[in-house]
């Protein structure tokens, strides 16, 4: 029996003594996500990534940081593979492949001394975050107590030696109210897990979803981690059944699909983007997102699951995923809903002082007929009173005339009553404005069978289009030094600038300087500018004479144009009657001179 005695005691102490010869003892233990950072003491454990995700055991990739010497290192571990840096060392215990790949980590570092010597009861021992304290010592027995943060656990020791938490504990002697203790714990025992990115979906909203029309689904997102968000996209998805015992399976779609037993039938179609982007998310601020969709004529009264998924990356280039399920009711309502379909503008870019036709296209997409439907397209927004002025006798001032006009003030369409779709035209003209947007507002009334009216508010745009429009004239024409010179204008008629403006002018009839192309510049709008070319001919009768003009330029977009005209330049009076005189006049002229050279010859002979 002595024996047997001894052999227990060997094995219940021999554990003990292992546990508190070990070099290394644990600082934590728990798991990590892919960009999370644990940090202790100097050091900055990283979850990286894991190499391959589909291979069974694959290696996960950490980098370990010395922040005291600005000292990294990556490796990569197996499920049960450890591996050592300095004084600490890091084990992977195991990995989950999911959609957010998790790690179970424990990190060691080397033992340090807390206490050694004598302790009595209400001592307390503090090493970082831990304490340590005797409660009571009694019958060769103490009562311990420890406390980490909100953690708190009691136990009863006698003499022996112990792992308890972070703790090796070795007693050697409990008498008198006292007890020989020595307390180790780790070196590195304060540590804290920074999660990086982290987005989550704070709150969703949307309107009320009827079979067969268009819903609006609102997004909150908030970055509650400490590090930023990059490249956000979030998606919108189903399941799809196609059978009772088919396993369900996740599938992106342009259109969000509904588990059926027998079918799958379209829950929603997307009307905008189905994937909306966010670049950058600061820890702590929010984005809001809209999805714009219209839900399936095929449903019935009953509520659809709808995914919603974000993925994205932190500041390392980990990528990151989140998903939330929530619930669509659809409610069937039997009324008419009418929809602008097609609303077109004719030219698309209507030009200053000019008429244009709106073409509308109406779309009853409810359940009911639309009665009575009355459609005013408007020039000022409707339900604001426009601010009254008045004159200097306290009279009100009529307000400013708008802009665009119906012509033969006509700007309302009627329908007695829309079942699927109709078409109509308007007509308006715009005033010589500016270039620019402006807007119409389109207001669709209508009642359905039961007489209860309904209506509809929108506003478009009507592009106005501001563009050079070039042209040449024939200006001064003067004499000058026996040569005829003239100028010619390019005069910009329209409302933009017209940029780079070159001027060539040629004659077949005569010779012009300076020859080829003139570089003019730039001319605003209503604005001109003009070259001035001399005549080189000897001899010119008087008439009329045709110049060919051609300009080069750029509009407003950057676009290259060119145009040509003929113009006429007329010459009032012949050079040649300006250049010679009559014969006679130089023979009367060589006589008299003859005549003075003859009565200074005899005035000097005598």
């Amino acid at each position: 029996m002595r024996k047997l005695a001894f052999i227990l005691i060997v094995l219940l102490v021999i554990p003990s003594f292992s546990l508190g010869n070990e070099e290394y003892m644990t600082s934590f233990q728990g798991y990590l996500g892919i960009g999370d950072n644990l940090t202790f003491g100097n050091y900055t454990l990283t979850f990286i990534d894991v190499l391959n995700p589909n291979a069974v055991n694959e290696r996960v990739l950490f980098k370990i940081r010395d922040n005291s010497v600005f000292e990294e290192k990556e490796f990569s571990l197996r499920d049960g593979e450890s591996f050592e840096y300095k004084d600490v060392k890091v084990e992977l215990i195991y990995t989950t492949l999911e959609d957010n790949p998790r790690a179970v980590i424990r990190i060691y570092s080397k033992p340090v001394d807390i206490y050694y010597g004598k302790a009595y009861e209400r001592n307390i021992f503090r090493y970082g975050p831990i304490s340590f304290s005797i409660v009571e010592i009694e019958n060769e027995t103490l009562l311990a107590r420890y406390l980490k943060g909100d953690e708190i656990d009691y136990r009863y020791l006698n003499v022996g030696n112990y792992y308890w938490h972070e703790l090796q504990i070795s007693i050697d002697e409990i008498a008198n109210k006292s007890a020989t203790i020595r307390l180790k714990a780790p070196k590195y025992v304060r540590f804290s897990i920074v999660k990086g990115a982290e987005i989550s979906i704070e709150e969703v909203s949307f309107d009320e979803v009827e079979i067969g029309s268009p819903f609006t689904l609102n997004l909150t997102l908030k970055n509650v981690g400490d590090k930023e968000a990059r490249f956000i996209s979030v998606y919108l998805y189903s399941t799809e059944n196609v059978n009772v015992e088919a396993q369900r399976q996740q599938t992106l779609l342009p259109t969000v699909v509904l588990p059926e037993v027998t079918s799958s039938l379209p829950f929603a179609a997307y009307k905008g983007s189905p994937i909306k982007y966010v670049e950058v998310l600061v820890p702590g601020k929010t984005a809001s997102l809209s999805f714009s969709l219209i839900s399936s004529k095929n449903l019935r009264e009953d509520v659809y699951p709808l995914y919603i998924r974000l993925e994205y990356k932190d500041e390392e280039g980990a990528e990151k995923s989140t998903e939330i399920q929530v619930g669509i009711p659809v409610v069937d309502r039997i009324r008419p809903k009418i929809v602008l379909d097609e609303f077109k503008v004719i030219p698309s870019v209507v030009y200053p002082d000019s008429n244009f036709t709106v073409q509308m296209k109406l779309k009853n997409i409810g359940n009911a007929p639309a009665k009575h439907v009355k459609i005013d397209v408007l020039v000022e927004k409707p339900g604001e009173e426009q601010p009254s002025t008045f004159g200097s006798y306290g009279q009100p001032m009529p307000s400013e005339a708008p802009k665009i006009y119906p012509v033969e003030k006509q700007s309302t369409l009627y329908f007695n009553e829309i079942s699927n779709t109709s078409e109509g035209v308007v007509y308006f003209k715009i005033e010589d404005v500016s270039r620019g947007i402006y807007p119409l507002y389109v207001v669709i009334s209508y009642e359905d069978e039961n007489g209860i009216a309904y209506k509809e508010e929108m506003t478009f745009g009507v592009e106005v289009g501001a563009y050079p429009l070039l042209t040449t004239y024939i200006g001064n024409v003067w004499e000058s030094g026996g040569k005829y010179n003239f100028e010619v204008y390019v005069v910009n008629e329209g409302k933009d600038i017209a940029r780079s403006v070159v001027l060539e002018v040629s004659s077949n009839d005569l010779e012009l300087f300076p020859v080829g192309q003139r570089y003019v510049g730039s001319i605003s709008g209503r604005d001109y500018d003009s070259v001035t070319y001399q005549i080189l001919n000897s001899t010119l009768p008087r008439g009329e004479y045709r110049i060919h003009a051609k300009v080069y330029y750029k509009d407003e977009k950057g676009q290259e144009k060119s145009f040509e005209e003929d113009l006429t330049l007329r010459i009032p009076e012949n050079l040649i009657e300006q250049k010679t005189r009559p014969l006679w006049e130089y023979v009367l002229g060589g006589a008299l001179m003859l005549f003075v050279i003859i009565l200074l010859w005899r005035r000097g002979s005598d």
